[in-house]
């Protein structure tokens, strides 16, 4: 391997240009762009010009073939994540694909084992991993603040904040709606705070109560009601093995009095939410709370999820956020939508 890592993006949409972009930049003593692709070939070159990115591609295998690309991320819609990262790990790349990392479990499982059978790492980009208050508060989890966390409440709802761009409202390139986009994010924050117990059951519910309106307000404008097929709200109870319940709300407009992000953890010796980041605990004789005077400064998100990646790749490790951990949020995934449907309790193998 060449003393920096050779990487290609496929796709070269905002998520590129705003986030993958910017993290590879941030770690250029160790990597370098090399190459983007991107179906509509006009958009690559700009893409490439604007970023001196030395080859742009109308058609990802072409960028595939490359010898100097060790490495690829995946940005493009969720429909061509799957096919787009199988055919990168069976090229022999590594490979940082964008969330939601499939369209279903099945394809997540296909990913996974085509990482498997190569050799090859696989990351998965849920960047919210990488905040300050989470990496502080996975630490007090750890270290036992907290006892056994038995219940977790994950919120991630926007008043309004329907996505007016790009296919995020067409179900046949995103896989579905506020839940593909914000409650995946949610579910892998939560599940890894509390160590990532495996998914039991899933009772779910989701709701389009504005996507196909004509006559609501949204600050990022107007969206085409005529191809809204997805959810603007999902919600769950995923019960977990070893007893622990979670509980998901998310959406992308609903009637309540502001927008919130909020994780709230629940265990035998205390508590937490974050955003912001609060402990509870109880002293036995007192109730006492805890907040940071001040975190350490970091690095974006996105920045320090690319970092990350390429330092898996060259230290030999694992990333923080694997193809595993993915499918894990898959199945859930999916359980929700089959248990809105069905209006029934899922339950996973």
């Amino acid at each position: 391997m060449a003393e920096k890592l050779g990487i290609g993006i496929i796709g070269s949409g905002a998520i590129a240009s705003g986030a993958h972009l910017p993290g590879y930049k941030a770690v250029s003593d160790r990597c370098r762009v090399l190459a983007v692709a991107d179906v509509d070939a006009d958009r690559a070159v700009k893409f490439a010009k604007d970023n001196n990115i030395p080859k742009a591609f109308s058609d990802y295998r072409q960028l595939l073939d490359l010898d100097e690309i060790d490495a690829v991320s995946v940005c493009t819609p969720p429909a061509v994540h799957a096919p787009a990262t199988i055919d990168a790990l069976n090229a022999g790349k590594h490979v940082m694909c964008e969330k939601p990392m499939a369209m279903n479990a099945a394809e997540a499982a296909a990913m996974v084992e085509a990482a498997r059978e190569n050799g090859k790492v696989l990351a998965i980009d849920f960047q919210t991993r990488f905040g300050r208050e989470p990496q502080l508060l996975k630490q007090i989890v750890d270290d036992g603040e907290l006892g056994e966390i038995y219940f977790a409440r994950t919120v991630y709802n926007r008043r309004r904040g329907i996505p007016s761009w790009g296919v995020f409202h067409i179900r046949e390139h995103s896989g579905g709606g506020a839940l593909m986009d914000l409650g995946v994010h949610m579910l892998d924050l939560t599940l890894w705070l509390m160590g990532r117990p495996k998914p039991v059951s899933v009772l779910g519910a989701t709701y389009t109560g504005f996507g196909k309106r004509d006559d609501v307000f949204n600050p990022w404008g107007k969206w085409k009601t005529d191809e809204f097929d997805v959810e603007d709200f999902a919600l769950a109870t995923v019960n977990l093995e070893g007893g622990a319940t979670l509980v998901l709300e998310t959406s992308w407009a609903l009637n309540v009095e502001k927008s919130q992000q909020v994780v709230q953890l629940c265990g035998d010796r205390g508590g937490a939410d974050l955003f912001p980041l609060r402990v509870y605990k109880d002293t036995g004789t007192a109730l006492m709370d805890w907040t940071p005077n001040a975190l350490t400064e970091g690095q974006p998100e996105h920045v320090e999820s690319m970092g990350d990646f390429v330092g898996a790749i060259l230290e030999d490790r694992s990333p923080l956020i694997t193809g595993d951990h993915g499918l894990m949020v898959a199945r859930i995934v999916d359980a929700l939508y089959e248990s809105a449907e069905s209006g029934e309790l899922v339950r996973l193998d």
